[in-house]
């Protein structure tokens, strides 16, 4: 039966339907690849590839759905990981990842979370426990819930590189003195070309660094991308990072005195409490950018009289002390909104309540540690966040259009490395932030007082 006839032109939705539509079309599209795996896996139980003439399912595949030889070979794979096995003597096994198969069938995830997932099992060492294996499904689902398949596969990689690090350990000569080279020359053109080798733990410090600074920029205002190579984008990076290290003393990060921002007012609007600031800073064009703004600068208060003359002017109030962004960094791991693997370093403290507007006081209850990107989200989109009152960790309200309910959700990305191999001290630090973090900022504020003293 054709039931398109009874659906609504996209032209007449409106944007709210048009966003629900589109969610609704790929929750569709996942419950149908888990019904093939379904089919495909009562095919291979009855055989029938061989019964219909053909050498195997695999042939099947190519010929009569004319799938390519990857996409055939993947989809056995996903087969034999979430359907259930049946044994030569009849006997049913529950599959390897059956969870990962219910997670596709509930359009938790996509088809290409699914392949990431079982890619990274696949590769796994047999040492693994059955705990192990069940805690790290677990892990990646959670991510997989919330974040794009990129970001999964990112974390794959980092399971997989624990667990490969852990059969491979290295020798105690090679912990004491590991082995780094760097050779260079210059060229003609007086330009340097190196090459050389990292340990493991150095390399891994160097790509955290270039990771974020390496991504291409934004389109500009006539959309064009950017049209820089791959390697011309970590040259840049590279250099940032030197020009950065050639002045650490001075250096300030992100998520630290970022500005100084003078809200300027009148004392008539003061006095009527109409509270409409007038801010004056470059490259600023609307309220909303100056709240963002605000969140990471020093805001210093300015009242001015009818003619013009300053009344008053405040000293600037900072959104976080450093004990407060360490406070945060140990709570939120990061980036705090869902999927988001931004480390500590590139995010900055945004207030839940907009001080300006109210007697918000600045503490971390108050706070959420965010990346640039997210942050322009929370202050330009629909997206909101919030502090839950019971545990005291942020969580974010999604707009109504990708989910009705807007039911809260939390990003569980910073905690799957820490997940494989039992509690780590960077866990049992951010456990203890979470349910202490009141006590967190206190310590630190004790112990600056310690060394000023």
């Amino acid at each position: 039966m054709d039931t398109t006839t009874t659906l609504t032109a996209p032209s007449r939705l409106t944007d709210a339907e048009l966003a629900t539509e589109l969610v609704e079309c790929e929750a569709t599209l996942r419950r149908q690849y888990s019904r093939m795996l379904t089919m495909l896996g009562e095919a291979e139980r009855r055989d029938i590839a061989r019964k219909l003439g053909y050498r195997g399912l695999f042939a099947f595949l190519k010929e009569e759905l004319r799938l390519s030889t990857r996409d055939s070979h993947a989809r056995l794979r996903e087969v034999a990981a979430t359907e259930p096995i049946r044994t030569i003597t009849g006997e049913v096994r529950p599959a390897p990842l059956a969870a990962t198969g219910a997670a596709l069938a509930t359009a938790r995830i996509s088809r290409e979370h699914l392949r990431d997932i079982t890619t990274v099992f696949s590769r796994a060492p047999a040492e693994l426990t059955v705990g192990e294996r069940i805690e790290a499904e677990r892990s990646l689902l959670a991510l997989a819930a919330q974040a794009a398949p990129e970001t999964v596969r990112k974390a794959g990689r980092e399971l997989l590189a624990s667990w490969t690090t852990r059969t491979e350990l290295p020798s105690p000569e090679d912990l004491a003195s590991p082995r780094r080279e760097f050779r260079y020359r210059y060229s003609s053109a007086g330009h340097m070309e190196f090459s050389g080798s990292l340990d493991r733990e150095t390399a891994a410090t160097l790509q955290s660094l270039l990771a974020p600074l390496a991504k291409p920029r934004p389109r500009d205002e006539h959309g064009s991308r950017d049209p820089r190579s791959a390697s011309r984008r970590r040259g840049d990076a590279l250099a940032e990072i030197i020009e950065a290290a050639s002045r650490a003393d001075e250096l300030t990060v992100q998520g630290g005195e970022r500005a100084v921002l003078t809200a300027t007012i009148s004392l008539r609007d003061l006095e009527d409490r109409t509270f409409r600031a007038i801010f004056d800073v470059p490259g600023i064009t609307s309220l909303d950018e100056l709240r963002r703004l605000a969140c990471e600068s020093h805001v210093v208060p300015a009242i001015f009289g009818a003619p013009g003359e300053v009344l008053y002017l405040g000293r600037s109030s900072p959104h976080a002390t450093k004990a407060q962004r360490r406070a945060l960094a140990l709570r939120d791991g990061g980036c705090a909104f869902p999927g988001c693997t931004r480390s500590p370093k590139w995010c900055a403290p945004h207030h839940v309540d907009w001080w300006p507007r109210g007697d918000a006081p600045t503490d971390i209850d108050t706070m959420v540690l965010v990346c640039g990107r997210h942050h322009r989200m929370l202050h330009h989109t629909d997206w909101q966040v919030r502090i839950n009152r019971g545990d005291g960790l942020p969580e974010f309200v999604p707009p109504a259009w990708r989910d009705s309910r807007r039911r809260p959700m939390r990003n569980t990305a910073h905690r799957v490395s820490t997940r494989r191999a039992g509690p780590s001290r960077r866990i049992r630090c951010h456990q203890r932030a979470s349910t202490k973090h009141k006590a967190a900022g206190k310590a630190g504020r004790t112990t600056t007082e310690r060394k000023k003293a």
